[in-house]
């Protein structure tokens, strides 16, 4: 066997997870390897000054205190939740802006079957629907990347008027 395969042995046979067939097989390698049997050698060290080393002493009300900081935690990120909870305390889009977005799609619509009736008739082909749905979403995404800065700035704007007061 390799030195490397039999390293892997030695760890395992320091936690006794090895059968005697791979122990034997460790001790003829060890025979003839210096490094391998330095390196049995340390970790057999190493096993027992752990087992020398006393176990640690946890101070008794550990468990209590490790319980009260978690309270605090968990009241304190609850008081942060009711703050930022912007479900509930966050306004509804102004009635001008809905307005505005309202009569602008009806406007888009008509506008889009007028010019969809005139591509048609132009002598060239007329455009399937997925298509226009696509055109139309597009034409949407649009108009509300222009409307989302504005919706975004009086949002901004009443939230810090209604902090100052």
């Amino acid at each position: 066997m390799k030195c490397k395969d039999i390293e892997g042995l030695i760890i395992a046979s320091s936690g006794g997870l090895v059968d005697s067939k791979q122990l034997n097989a460790i001790y003829l390698h060890v025979e003839h390897c210096n490094r391998c049997l330095r390196l049995r050698e340390d970790i057999e060290s190493i096993r027992g000054l752990l087992q020398q080393r006393p176990n640690p002493v946890l101070p008794e009300d550990l468990d209590k205190k490790t319980y009260q900081k978690c309270q605090s935690e968990i009241q304190s990120l609850q008081k942060n939740t009711q703050r930022i909870n912007f479900r509930h305390h966050m306004q509804s889009i102004p009635i001008h802006m809905k307005v505005a977005f309202i009569s602008f799609l009806v406007v888009m619509v008509i506008w889009m079957f007028s010019f969809f009736e005139d591509f048609g008739s132009g002598g060239g082909e007329s455009l399937s629907m997925p298509t226009i749905f696509g055109l139309f979403l597009i034409i949407q995404n649009a108009m509300m990347l222009l409307f989302a800065p504005l919706l975004i700035r009086r949002f901004r704007s009443k939230k810090l008027n209604t902090q100052l007061f």
